[in-house]
């Protein structure tokens, strides 16, 4: 069993993520291998789990002929009903042009890194993310403001851990309407997370749903770390969950 973990040039960890990770599959016994490009690792067993960040995952998916997720999970249609608020899409250079309709959130659809998810409020707040070459497919939503945010890591349709992320500490997540969107997303990969808020209501809303391949520990142990990328990778490589127990 082998992992290659993501480092910079020279040769450090390329983030906290990567060092947990690495923590994580040395305690199950897993060899690791640091690599910096997914292009320079020399293996081609599937089996063996990538950690990185989103552009090195799927470029090993790629030169593994592993096909991929056609797009980003985000707003999964049957979880509409825990957003509480209006989502569509449409596209940077159109959202420009209507100069109506603003002071929204927006973040890219399918280049997920492209940009910082933002709210758009004037004209100012499309420096750098506007371009007459390239019309973004973006994700647009009425603003809502969070007093609080947690991740949820879900790993074989139960919580693997909750971890909060921003805002209060005093105030509680709601874990019913967890466990409701849980049971709604019956489409749900073996490893993703959902991002809950509590709004200036008191209600527990869906902030967003985010794939497990690439994820940000944001405190989780190594050990559930492991298991978190071990269920998804082997998932999307059609291979054996070593980690499965």
């Amino acid at each position: 069993m082998k992992t290659y973990i993501q480092t910079d040039k020279d040769g450090n960890f390329y983030n906290v993520n990567a060092f947990v990770a690495y923590e994580g599959f040395r305690h199950f016994g897993f060899t690791t291998e640091k690599y910096t490009d997914a292009d320079d690792i020399t293996g081609f067993r599937p089996e063996d789990i990538v950690v990185g960040g989103i552009g090195n995952v799927r470029k090993r998916l790629r030169r593994l002929n592993i096909p991929q997720p056609e797009k980003e999970i985000d707003y999964p249609e049957e979880l509409i009903p825990f957003l509480k608020r209006k989502i569509w899409s449409s596209t940077v250079n159109t959202l420009f042009e209507k100069k109506e309709g603003w002071n929204i959130f927006i973040k890219p659809k399918k280049e997920t890194k492209l940009f910082a998810g933002t709210v758009i409020s004037n004209e100012k707040d499309f420096m750098g993310i506007m371009s007459r070459e390239h019309d973004t497919e973006i994700w647009c939503s009425e603003r809502m403001d969070f007093r609080t945010e947690w991740r949820c890591f879900i790993r074989y349709g139960e919580i693997l851990d909750i971890r909060r992320y921003k805002g209060a500490w005093d105030t509680a997540l709601d874990l019913k309407t967890v466990y409701s969107a849980i049971e709604a997303f019956s489409l749900q990969p073996r490893a993703f997370a959902l991002d809950f808020g509590l709004n200036k209501n008191n209600e527990t809303v869906l902030v967003e749903v985010n794939d497990g391949h690439s994820l940000g520990t944001y405190g989780l142990s190594p050990q559930h770390y492991a298991k978190f990328l071990s269920a998804r990778w082997s998932e999307l490589t059609c291979t054996e969950d070593y980690l499965n127990f």
